[in-house]
């Protein structure tokens, strides 16, 4: 997995609950490379892993939610990390329709070695329906990573996991909010 995950990660960790906290939990984690990761690297997907499960058990805060709510705070990061490729979109639905055809191609061009997940989207009966799957569990992440796609593009409509038990496929299901 790129290094630029595992960077933000620790970037999240320490805007979550403090530098001392990411500091504890990197021990804990015992990591053989001691939590020295570069944005270019490539690293065991179990290292983050690792690292979010100690986050977790730390703060209390189940592995899941930490999860979703990491790939809301990447989706931030990456609008100021990559702002060429954020400035191409202009609404949620574009970008997700472009994640698996244009986004990830680009990965893998300044990154050969990268393996991104598969990406794939939809359209039927209003809804917009993307199909995700890795060789590595983390939906959560994905899930998290749509929820901050909609929120940074203002689109209110409503976002739905339909979860099984594997969590290195999802379906997820946007559609229209409903109106009260």
């Amino acid at each position: 997995m790129k290094g630029v995950i595992f960077t933000e990660l620790l970037g999240f960790v320490e805007h979550k609950a403090g530098a001392e906290f990411a500091e504890d939990v990197l021990d804990a984690a015992a990591l053989p490379n001691h939590g020295a990761f570069t944005k270019i690297g490539t690293y065991p997907a179990a290292h983050a892993l690792r690292l979010v499960q100690i986050a977790s058990e730390k703060s209390g805060i189940p592995a899941s939610d930490l999860s979703i709510e990491y790939g809301e705070w990447l989706f931030h990061r990456f609008t100021i990390l990559y702002p060429d490729i954020m400035a191409r979109y202009e609404t949620a639905e574009s970008m997700l329709d472009h994640v698996g055809s244009h986004i990830h191609e680009e990965v893998v061009v300044l990154y050969p070695d990268a393996k991104p997940p598969k990406v794939s989207t939809v359209h039927t009966d209003g809804e917009m329906v993307i199909e995700y799957s890795s060789h590595r569990p983390m939906a959560h992440i994905a899930f998290g990573l749509v929820r901050g796609c909609m929120a940074h593009y203002g689109d209110d409509r409503t976002v739905n996991w339909q979860a099984d038990a594997d969590p290195t496929s999802a379906r997820f299901v946007i559609t229209e909010r409903e109106r009260v």
